[in-house]
């Protein structure tokens, strides 16, 4: 019986013993969690980064928190995660890459982890790696980010002389973005370029005839830079008349001046205006856009 005893006794110390850093680890994991909940805020809601600090000692507290949790339980893949979006929100995306790989190590195919490993490759500008880890975890949520590399690895194969190459990236993120002007635009003007009328005239038509609904507001920077180039281009390309692009941007000024939208609308206003700096009409809209944000 004594025997049974001390075998029982030595039991419960083990199992407390293993049972001890991993109870740590998720406690300091679950505080952590609670503090970046109050301390982050996403920019855009679709990806890790980047996000805008809230509470900088909130956010010093939840680091605190994940170190801990690590030091207990190196392994803890959601302790990484965490710690990674916090590395992300302070611009480092090295650091971020980092930890993202060591919690791979652990968990090599899980979809999640490939997409905020795109998010940390985006963040470097990274563009084929960005778009292989995005693809691997499935695209999810990350269309958006995955639109913006498409387009500039397809600008860069274009460049190169891989037509082919960049018709296909312009397909894949029509794929993604749906009605996205930019990829539209250069599929009809590769198209034409290599002789092929019968596609270049239906991506033509296709941009020719559009509802004000049709033309979203991206919610990337990058994205509304493409879109303000391609606005011009069609305009210049004689597809749009200029009470087309008129029709667009007063659409968008009056529904989205202020948020993220607001920013994006600002950013094709920009880009509209670094084609033509003296585009009177595009002025008024962005003073109406301060107006409207009472900038």
């Amino acid at each position: 019986m004594r025997r049974l005893w001390w075998a029982g006794a030595i039991l419960v110390l083990a199992l407390g013993l293993w049972l001890g850093p991993y109870a740590l680890s998720l406690y300091h994991l679950e505080m952590g969690g609670r503090a970046l909940e109050v301390a982050l805020e996403p920019v855009f809601p679709d990806r890790l980064a980047p996000e805008q600090v809230l509470d900088a000692e909130r956010l010093q507290a939840g680091l605190a928190h994940l170190q801990e949790a690590l030091r207990w339980s190196p392994r803890n893949v959601q302790a990484l995660r965490l710690l990674a979006r916090v590395y992300l929100s302070q611009g480092e995306p090295e650091a971020a890459l980092e930890v993202l790989q060591q919690a791979m190590d652990v968990r090599p195919a899980n979809p999640l982890l490939h997409l905020e490993l795109g998010d940390a490759y985006d963040s470097l500008g990274q563009v084929e790696a960005a778009i292989e880890a995005y693809e691997t975890g499935g695209i999810g949520s990350r269309g958006v980010p995955l639109a913006a590399n498409y387009l500039k690895l397809a600008e860069v194969r274009a460049q190169q002389g891989s037509g082919d190459v960049a018709i296909d990236l312009w397909r894949r993120t029509l794929a993604v973005d749906p009605g996205n002007l930019y990829a539209l635009h250069r599929l009809a003007e590769m198209h034409g370029d290599l002789g092929d009328e019968e596609h270049a005239a239906a991506y033509k038509e296709q941009l020719r005839h559009f509802d004000l609904d049709d033309v979203v507001v991206p919610l990337d920077f990058r994205l509304a830079e493409y879109q303000g180039w391609a606005m011009a281009a069609l305009v210049d390309g004689g597809l749009w008349d200029r009470d087309a692009l008129l029709d667009v941007v007063s659409s968008q000024v009056e529904q989205f001046a202020e948020g993220v939208p607001g920013l994006m609308v600002e950013r094709v206003l920009q880009t509209l205006l670094e084609q033509c700096p003296e585009d009177s009409d595009v002025l008024l809209y962005m003073d109406e856009l301060y107006q409207r944000r009472e900038d």
